[in-house]
Parts: structure tokens; C-alpha cells; sequence
């Protein structure tokens, strides 16, 4: 159970860099990738004036950002590889909606987005960019689990 756990992990942070590349690939097709908006408006940035005050470096923010976002995905990577017997694309999927809903739902107002009145805005819930990245964590963790699973049961991992 400990080695499915760590492969959890591990691939939920593979998960990760993947939806946090296509992050990036969106915003350089719109035009609006730079250091500032990583930095202020991604949503892992946004959590770290929460924790340490405003007064820390770009680049030690962005620092703590990326660790927290590969931490969170690794987490949820290893909740899924504990919570299924066999990873499939499909459940993958559905822990990438679950993260999607839970973002918007708590960690948004939390942060003082995506609320209106203290309500969730279906704007911000239907955003077609956070649906993709969340999907390519999902699509991204179930492939590589299955594979994994694929592989374990034939004796290779």
C-alpha cells in the first residue's frame, strides 16, 4: 500500500506539471503570460500572501507557489491511488472534476474569487479554462495510473 501511495504521489505531481503546462500554454496563445500574472493570478499565487504577507520576492513566491501546487496534486494523486483498486482514465477524470468543483466551490470564495455576495458566480464555474487544465490533470493521472496498474499486475512494476 506505501509504494501505491508513493506512485500516487508522484504521478498526481506529473499530473501537475502537465495541467500547469497547458496553464501556460493558454495564457501565451491569449497573450497575457508573464511573470506578474503568474504570480498574482494563478490561483496556487494567490494563496501565499494568505500564508506569508505580501512582502516576499517574486521569484520566493513563485518558488512556494509552484511547491504548494506539486504538493496539492501529489496529494490528491495518492488519495486516488489509495481510494480505487485500479486507476482508469475515467476516475482520473473524475478526481480532475472533483478538484475542478472544489476549487471554485470553497477555495475560490475562500480567496475572495469567483464570489459575488458571498455566492459563486457560473461564470467563474464554467470557465472553459479551468475546466481544460483540471481535465488534463485528470486525463494525465488516469493514464499514468492505469499504465501503472497495467504494469504492476503483469509483474514489470
Amino acid at each position: 500500500m506505501k509504494s501505491r501511495l508513493v506512485r500516487g504521489f508522484v504521478w498526481g505531481v506529473v499530473a501537475t506539471v502537465a495541467m500547469t503546462l497547458t496553464h501556460i500554454g493558454i495564457w501565451a496563445v491569449e497573450g497575457r503570460l508573464t511573470i506578474q500574472a503568474l504570480a498574482t493570478q494563478a490561483m496556487p499565487s494567490a494563496i501565499i500572501p494568505r500564508i506569508f504577507g505580501t512582502g516576499l520576492p517574486v521569484s520566493t513566491h513563485l518558488l512556494l507557489a509552484v511547491l504548494i501546487h506539486l504538493g496539492y496534486g501529489g496529494f490528491w494523486g495518492a488519495i486516488l491511488f489509495a481510494l480505487v483498486r485500479r486507476v482508469t482514465v475515467w476516475n482520473g477524470l473524475a478526481m480532475g472534476a472533483f478538484l475542478y468543483l472544489g476549487g471554485h466551490i470553497f477555495l475560490s470564495p475562500l480567496l475572495g474569487r469567483g464570489a459575488a455576495g458571498g455566492g459563486l458566480r457560473i461564470a467563474s464555474l464554467l470557465s472553459w479554462f479551468s475546466i481544460a487544465t483540471h481535465s488534463t490533470y485528470g486525463v494525465t493521472l488516469g493514464l499514468l495510473g492505469s499504465w501503472q496498474d497495467r504494469a504492476a499486475e503483469a509483474g514489470q512494476g
